[in-house]
Parts: structure tokens; C-alpha cells; sequence
């Protein structure tokens, strides 16, 4: 797996972190990934509308279509 400068560094960092200190990083991030899920499906059922049809359409009928 190729790592860049700044991710070797964040995990040995963390590697030298004592249990304590360890366990709130990943619960932050925990917290964090709740907080983007959460915000994603807000934001689809924000931007989603749905569609009132207060008429029939003879393309949603069921009836056998005959062409000549």
C-alpha cells in the first residue's frame, strides 16, 4: 500500500499515542463518519421531491397497446 509523507507520519503518531489517547482519536472519527453519513441522507431526502399525479396517464394503464 503506498502511503504518502503526511499519512506515515498521522499513523506513527498515532502508534505512539497511549491507549486513552488513542481511543478518543477513534471515537472522533467514529463521531465523524456518523456525522457524514447522517448528512448524506439528509441531504438526498432534502434534494428529492415527489411526484403528485392527480391524473391518470394512458401510458401507466395496463391496457395492450395496438399499432397498425
Amino acid at each position: 500500500m503506498d502511503l504518502t509523507l503526511d499519512e506515515h507520519r498521522l499513523i506513527s503518531e498515532f502508534r505512539r499515542l497511549n491507549p486513552a489517547g488513542k481511543q478518543e482519536i477513534l471515537d472522533l472519527a467514529s463521531l465523524l463518519l456518523k456525522r457524514q453519513d447522517e448528512g448524506a441522507t439528509a441531504s438526498a431526502t432534502r434534494d428529492s421531491c415527489t411526484l403528485d399525479r392527480k391524473e391518470e396517464r394512458p401510458e401507466t394503464t395496463k391496457e395492450p397497446l395496438f399499432t397498425e
